[in-house]
């Protein structure tokens, strides 16, 4: 069952999750009369009061019963959307590009590329703000912006994308000198070309563009980035339990997610008006990952909420308009988020865009409250 509490709520009842997710391209099975998969292209079963049972039925005293792992065929596909690719098409070589976009209120009128971003991250920043770290790699957008600071909190999140071109207004000297010890290639203004200044009031107004951002990746980069999250094999599903959308509290910024079951995406919305990118029209995401999280004071900046993207937490994964509810997990820096089930088995979802949300895990004593505000709304 999905956990209720204060900050963990259903509307219109109770929620039931399934138990599945799929994994990625594994599969385990069991040499008795009946075979149990567990693979990111089995469809997830229709939700029910109990988790479905994940192993088959317990062999008989006569049998003698051996379990084999076969690793199947990896699937060529984009690698921050799961999108496969045509018999002999290579991913595209080009590296990682994190841009940083301000989401202040002078900024959002202008929000640019955000619409065509393969991940975008939502941070929470100083006071009541959140900043967003968009990640290209399949797509380009003519405008990128208004483009902002950089956080301490940045280099944890992003250093699995192996070597990424930061786009970022700058920032304190301590961040600055975290910058230039990470793996990211620092394209801020002064050692990054193609910025200007556009719409809207300074400090809410600098922009680039990613073919020019791409332009200034080094010779020696190692290319493209490697797969940060888990998505299903082709003729899979992704299953959960049926929703229409939910809202989030990102601190003093309310966001909402819409399902759109004609475009096959979840549509955003924030302080109650939809979310909409200048350029590239209205906003939406295949996916949508809320990971709970701590949030800490920055040791460069206290005034600065820095979150642990190390550790785990609570998570809820949303796609094809289901929900399934279980935990991250992520031991290093350099390595991805692992999604896991409240039953313990690996999340896939659908191949596309993902948004992820860093939302505040606030404390709480109650081991069944994972304390985050999230509302969620299922189907009828």
């Amino acid at each position: 069952m999905l956990r209720r509490s204060l900050f963990a709520a259903i509307v219109g009842g109770s929620l039931v999750l399934t138990a599945c997710g799929g994994g990625d391209d594994t599969t385990a099975s069991t040499s008795t009369v009946e075979t149990t998969e567990v693979a990111p292209s089995t469809a997830a079963a229709p939700p029910t009061t109990s988790a479905p049972s994940t192993t088959a039925p317990a062999p008989s005293t006569t049998e003698e019963t051996t379990t084999t792992t076969t690793t199947l065929p990896p699937v060529p596909r984009q690698p921050l959307t799961g999108e496969p690719l045509a018999d002999g098409v290579e991913p595209i070589d080009r590296p990682a590009l994190a841009v940083k976009i301000d989401n202040a209120p002078g900024a959002r009128r202008n929000h640019s590329g955000l619409g065509v971003a393969d991940l975008v991250y939502e941070e929470i920043v100083e006071g009541s703000i959140t900043r967003f770290a968009a990640v290209f790699h399949s797509r380009d957008s003519e405008t990128v912006g208004p483009i902002r600071s950089g956080r301490s909190q940045d280099v944890d999140l992003l250093t699995s994308l192996r070597e990424p071109l930061f786009a970022w207004s700058g920032g304190n000297p301590g961040v600055q000198d975290l910058i230039a010890s990470s793996t990211f290639v620092d394209l801020r203004p002064g050692k990054g070309d193609g910025y200007y200044r556009g719409p809207g009031s300074v400090p809410h107004n600098l922009y680039n563009d990613t073919a020019t951002l791409w332009e200034q990746t080094p010779d020696d980069h190692p290319g493209a980035p490697p797969e940060q999250l888990p998505y299903y094999r082709p003729g899979g599903s992704f299953g959960g339990a049926p929703v229409t959308g939910f809202e989030l509290t990102m601190r003093g910024i309310d966001v909402e997610w819409d399902w759109d079951a004609e475009d096959g995406l979840f549509m955003r919305s924030q302080e109650g008006g939809a979310h909409v990118d200048k350029i590239h029209g209205p906003i939406g995401a295949t996916n949508v990952v809320v990971l709970g999280v701590e949030y800490q004071p920055s040791q460069i900046d206290a005034r600065s909420p820095e979150a642990q993207t190390l550790g785990t937490g609570p998570m809820w994964v949303f796609s094809e308009g289901g929900v399934i509810f279980g935990s991250w997990s992520r031991e290093a820096n350099d390595e991805v988020f692992t999604l896991t089930s409240e039953a313990g088995n690996p999340v896939a979802m659908a191949p596309g865009t993902t948004w992820i949300e860093l939302a505040e895990r606030l404390e709480t004593e109650d081991p069944e409250n994972p304390g985050v505000e999230i509302v969620i709304a299922e189907a009828d």
